[in-house]
């Protein structure tokens, strides 16, 4: 038997491919051929397909070779073997083992973690550009992923990671930086779970690869609402903070920050979304009279368009203290339909998030609300418009998700302890105690 027929595998015809469509084994370029001369002995196995190879400085160890062409590269890897009948099988294993992947769409050869969280992020910017995400969604994905490059290493190779590795990734950021929170670990461990998945849609990654990760405590993400009393302080310091100054637009932009926290509160819009608000998004609702000798304010009907909705939908913001737009039309000059409602003093464009978070100090340091927290921000006001609405139970999940503009499931997760508060002051509350919650909107 020749030593050609000897290398075929038994069973198979000689002009049959192992490799079929998969374009494992096909002859490369000829310019990418290697030099008859680099080797010592070369054999084929598998119909050619495999090629087995010693070289002058391989020390008689057995090498394989096959080409890969959707990837036009060779693929190389050492026998460890001296035996050829063992370099045989190995070689066999493995190119059974790349055909495996391939029929699964996966690549053969591995990427470094570098390479693929840029791929990563030039594939979120298109979610960006396609209007499927926001540039500040891409921005905070961006930052989670880089505290993943400095866990595995950017030229670490993808194939190169075990699973199990990520089980020691939250002990890792929490000795980077003790004071992150276990919500901040969550958000990011599901942000790398997604860009796994995108690697294996990719053919970079396999299920098997996909990351193990330690219990971490489920934090209900109890978002930071500010206390009844807090509020009542904060918008009482704010009726005033504006007066006895001589600057002109110190005093526009206290008024216009004023007004910004007070729609905040009552509308549940995020802080992206208020600031860009424009004049003819507005449709201020006068409301049905009140028996109680109560003031009854204006409701205020808010379109928030797709481009400036995080979750890149349609929807309509309802609160109370209408009021405040007309307020707003008193001192402000940019009045036109399309000019922004919190606009900026001279450029007209939407204020300036400078200009928002310097007065935000100086509330935090003058309102007189004690040891004012540091997880207070402009986006407390949104939780604590949700907050109050469960509490006064006079609104039901699915529509609050709907005029907040997420869904019933965030709601359920985030604001969860409410229900059980709620069973509670059902049970003990009082007709006065209610009004009082009720009220604090409308002072």
């Amino acid at each position: 038997m020749s030593p050609a027929s000897k290398n075929k595998q038994v069973g198979r015809t000689p002009n049959e491919k192992l490799h079929g469509d998969l374009a494992l084994g096909e002859n490369p370029p000829s310019a990418s051929n290697p030099k008859t001369e680099f080797y010592t002995e070369e054999v084929e196995i598998l119909d050619g397909a495999v090629k087995l190879m010693r070289t002058k400085q391989s020390n008689k160890i057995w090498q394989m070779r096959v080409w890969v062409g959707d990837e036009k590269r060779h693929f190389r890897k050492s026998m460890r073997t001296r035996d050829l009948d063992l370099a045989k099988e190995k070689a066999r294993k493995t190119y059974y083992q790349m055909m495996g992947q391939k029929e699964v769409g996966n690549k053969i050869f591995s990427i470094t973690m570098g390479k693929c969280v840029e791929e990563y992020l030039e594939f979120q910017q298109q979610r960006v550009d396609g209007g499927f995400i926001t540039q500040g969604r891409r921005t905070t994905i961006s930052s989670q992923v880089k505290h993943l490059l400095k866990f595995v290493g950017e030229n670490t190779k993808l194939d190169n990671i075990q699973r199990h590795k990520y089980k020691d990734y939250y002990a890792y950021r929490k000795r980077i930086n003790p004071e992150v929170r276990n919500v901040t670990l969550i958000n990011e461990r599901a942000t790398i779970g997604h860009m796994y998945k995108w690697a294996m849609e990719k053919g970079y990654v396999n299920q098997s690869q996909i990351p193990v990760w330690s219990e971490i405590r489920k934090i209900v993400a109890y978002r930071n609402a500010m206390q009844r009393e807090e509020y009542r302080v904060l918008y009482t310091y704010l009726r005033n903070w504006h007066k006895n100054l001589d600057n002109e637009r110190e005093v526009y932009e206290r008024q216009l920050v004023r007004d910004f926290i007070l729609i905040l509160a009552n509308t549940g819009m995020r802080f992206g979304e208020a600031r860009r608000i424009k004049w003819n998004f507005v449709q201020v609702k006068k409301s049905p009279s009140s028996n109680d000798g109560r003031t009854n304010y204006p409701n205020v009907h808010i379109r928030i368009p797709a481009e400036l909705s995080k979750v890149r939908k349609d929807r309509t913001a309802i609160g109370m203290r209408g009021d405040i737009f007309g307020r707003i039309k008193t001192y402000s000059k940019h009045l036109h339909p399309q000019d922004f409602v919190f606009a900026g003093f001279d450029t007209g464009e939407a204020v300036s998030k400078k200009t928002l978070y310097r007065l935000w100090d100086v509330i935090r340091a003058e309102s007189g609300i004690t040891e004012f927290p540091e997880d207070y921000t402009y986006y407390s006001l949104r939780h604590t418009y949700a907050t109050y609405r469960l509490q006064l139970g006079n609104v039901d999940v699915f529509t609050l998700s709907k005029v907040m503009g997420c869904s019933v499931k965030y709601i359920e997760e985030h604001y969860g302890q409410i229900q059980t508060e709620k069973m509670t002051d059902y049970i003990t509350r009082t007709k006065s105690t209610m009004d009082e919650v009720d009220a604090l909107f409308l002072d």
